[in-house]
């Protein structure tokens, strides 16, 4: 059994995470890869034998997947954010499916406005939410065409008896005598991440965020975190950490865990959610905006939501479970 996965940016971020859990779920089936872009995630995937990345330039993508197409016997190809790419796959695969995983309705919009659609033989999404979204921007002749196809968690490294040794060689006081609250993801608009920034400042002191940011390339971004950390009198209270590789993170959110800390979600939209699905595996707490695909995790039982941007909601969601 062979697969293609083609994808613009090879980062760490979730859709890089998404083709890894395929790769540890089914061990026995290849998976080729390609990206069209290095956004910091070249090496992500080096320890699963059976996935093969590859970067090949945009403009030498037709001709490359041509031939790779008929190199290889794939059983079906996947496409994420790259309508032109149908293109260059139809009829050379036996099954091809077009997968939406961001949240953005607008970005959604936009990719079905430039895809062939005649070509494609399945729709996707990670979430019944998602995929009624999804549904319900196509043409109806081709509503039949959509699926869910759950995303799924690595538990072999995000479960909740690993180790937890996250801050055991750091010499910050705040980090061995506080309690920590993570967040995790890019410093995207629809991350919200001035949200917690604010959700730190209404927090008593010994409270401090451990975030953690995927490669970012727009450095004005992470300025404007900072400086929004720094008006809200708490930028000496938050540790940054980039790129972290999965088992470092998994051992983060059972040492968050293990410090009676709590994992902070302030995304405004969700297709799925990949922070809030790894730490709650681990058994860490979440404090979340309320969002309709927390109805769909496994773990839901562990997601405590508050109307969505209500900053002081979150933080007494903490402050009680402290209590």
């Amino acid at each position: 059994m062979r697969d293609l996965v083609v994808y613009p940016n090879c980062s760490k971020g979730g859709v890089s995470t998404v083709i890894r859990a395929r790769a540890v779920a089914e061990p026995r089936r290849k998976i080729d890869a390609v990206f069209f872009e290095d956004r910091g995630g070249a090496h992500v995937f080096d320890e699963l034998p059976n996935l093969r990345s590859l970067i090949i330039r945009r403009d030498r993508s037709a001709a490359a997947l041509a031939y790779m197409a008929s190199t290889f016997t794939y059983e079906r190809a996947s496409v994420l954010s790259s309508p032109s790419t149908v293109e260059h796959l139809a009829g050379k695969v036996p099954l091809l499916r077009y997968e939406f995983h961001s949240s953005d309705l607008d970005i959604v919009r936009a990719e079905i406005g430039k895809l062939a659609l005649s070509h494609i033989d399945e729709i996707s999404a990670p979430t019944q939410y998602m995929a009624e979204h999804v549904s319900g921007l196509l043409p109806r002749s081709e509503r039949s065409k959509v699926l869910v196809v759950p995303n799924l968690v690595d538990t072999g490294t995000f479960h909740p008896d690993g180790p937890s040794d996250f801050g055991a060689a750091s010499a910050d006081a705040m980090t061995q005598d506080g309690t920590p609250l993570v967040w995790v993801g890019r410093f995207d608009k629809g991350k919200g991440h001035r949200h917690f920034a604010r959700m730190l400042a209404a927090m008593p002191s010994d409270y401090y965020g451990v975030v953690v940011v995927s490669l970012e390339k727009e450095p004005e971004r992470v300025a404007a975190f900072l400086s929004e950390c720094a008006s809200m009198g708490v930028l000496d209270r938050v540790r940054i950490y980039l790129n972290l590789p999965q088992h470092e993170l998994a051992s983060l959110y059972r040492w968050a865990r293990d410090r009676g800390g709590w994992a902070v979600s302030t995304s405004l939209l969700e297709s799925f959610g990949y922070f809030v699905a790894e730490s709650t595996s681990c058994g860490l707490r979440v404090a979340a905006f309320d969002l309709p695909v927390w109805k769909e995790h496994e773990r839901r039982h562990l997601i405590h939501s508050v109307p969505i941007g209500s900053v002081r909601d979150l933080a007494e969601i903490v402050r009680a479970g402290a209590r």
